[in-house]
C-alpha cells in the first residue's frame, strides 16, 4: 500500500500551502494524500441547544464542502482521498490515523497576526496528545518551492528516544537525502556544554544520515527558541525538526514551550517528532 500523508484542511490559503508542500514530500515515495476537513458547526457553539438540530443550511454547507474537497483532491498529481468529519478535532485525527496509518499529519499556519495563527500551537498540542504522531506545520506564504535539502534538528542536552511513528519517517528522509545540522542552545554564556549529548542522541535515531562533530552548531546566551530560529536563518535551513517530549504537551505550559514559540515564528516548515 502506498504510504499516506494526511493534510488537515479548511480550504484556506494556509491549508493550501500545507497541501502543496506535503504533496511534494509524498511524491518522493509515490505516496497518497488524504484531505481531512473537520466540520465546525459554528451555530452550535453560539447556541448549544441547537447542537442536535441539523438544518437544511447546514446540510447544504456540508455537501458543498465535500464537493470542494473532492474537486481539490481530483486536481492533485497523486492519488488523493477527501474526508469530511463531524467529530471533534481529536476524534477526527485519531480516526484518520487508525484508518490510514500515515507517515505524517500536516496542517497550515496562517500569518501570525491572525487568530488561527495564534491557535496553531494549541491545535498542535491537541493532536500530539491524541495520537503522538509526527506533525508537519507549514506557514502560509512558505517560500520553499523545492524539497528540503537543508534540515536543522533542534536538540537539548538530554537523551531521547523517538516513538515508532517518528522512526517510520526514515523512508521519507532517506528519499530526501538532506544535509542535516544539529543545533543545541545553552542559555548561559559559560560552563560545560551538552552539545555532544544532543548530537549523539540525534545520531542514534539513524534518521538523518551521517553526522559528525562539524554537524553540531551551538548557540550560547540565548533563549532556546531564539537560538533555534537564529541558527535556522544563518544556515538557511529549509526544514526545522523539533523533538516533542511528553511533558511538553501533557502539561499546562505548552504555550510557553520552545516548540510553541518556534511554531509561531518559524518562516519555514516545522516537523514535530514525538519522543518517549
Amino acid at each position: 500500500m502506498k504510504p499516506a500523508f494526511v493534510v488537515l484542511t479548511d480550504l484556506s490559503g494556509a491549508a493550501d500551502a500545507a497541501l502543496t508542500y506535503t504533496t511534494r514530500l509524498a511524491a518522493c515515495l509515490d505516496g497518497r494524500l488524504v484531505l481531512l476537513h473537520v466540520f465546525l458547526n459554528v451555530s452550535a457553539l453560539i447556541e448549544p441547544e441547537t447542537v442536535l438540530a441539523t438544518t437544511t443550511t447546514q446540510l447544504a454547507a456540508r455537501r458543498q464542502l465535500r464537493a470542494n474537497l473532492c474537486q481539490q483532491a481530483e486536481k492533485l498529481p497523486l492519488t488523493a482521498d477527501a474526508e469530511l468529519s463531524l467529530d471533534t478535532l481529536d476524534a477526527a485525527v485519531r480516526g484518520a490515523v487508525q484508518r490510514h496509518q500515515p507517515l505524517l499529519l500536516a496542517l497550515g499556519r496562517e500569518q501570525p497576526h491572525s487568530l488561527l495563527g495564534r491557535l496553531i500551537p494549541h491545535r498542535t498540542v491537541s493532536i500530539l496528545r491524541s495520537v503522538r504522531h509526527p506533525l508537519l506545520v507549514v506557514p502560509e506564504g512558505c517560500p520553499e518551492t523545492e524539497l528540503p535539502r537543508r534540515v536543522l534538528v533542534a536538540a537539548d542536552g538530554q537523551s531521547f528516544w523517538l516513538t515508532p511513528p517518528s522512526l517510520a519517517l526514515g523512508s521519507l528522509l532517506l528519499a530526501l537525502r538532506p544535509t542535516t545540522s544539529v543545533v543545541h542552545v545553552a542559555t548561559q554564556t559559560h560552563g560545560p556544554s551538552r552539545g555532544n549529548v544532543a548530537l549523539e542522541s540525534v545520531r542514534r535515531t539513524r534518521l538523518f544520515g551521517p553526522l559528525t562533530s562539524r554537524s553540531l552548531h551551538e548557540v550560547r546566551d540565548a533563549s532556546p527558541a531564539d537560538g533555534i530560529l537564529l541558527m535556522a536563518s544563518e544556515l538557511q535551513a529549509q526544514l526545522l525538526v523539533l523533538l516533542a517530549r511528553p511533558h511538553s504537551f501533557l502539561g499546562g505550559l505548552f504555550h510557553r514551550s520552545v516548540t510553541a514559540q518556534v511554531l509561531r515564528h518559524s518562516p519555514v516548515p516545522v516537523l514535530v517528532l514525538p519522543t518517549n
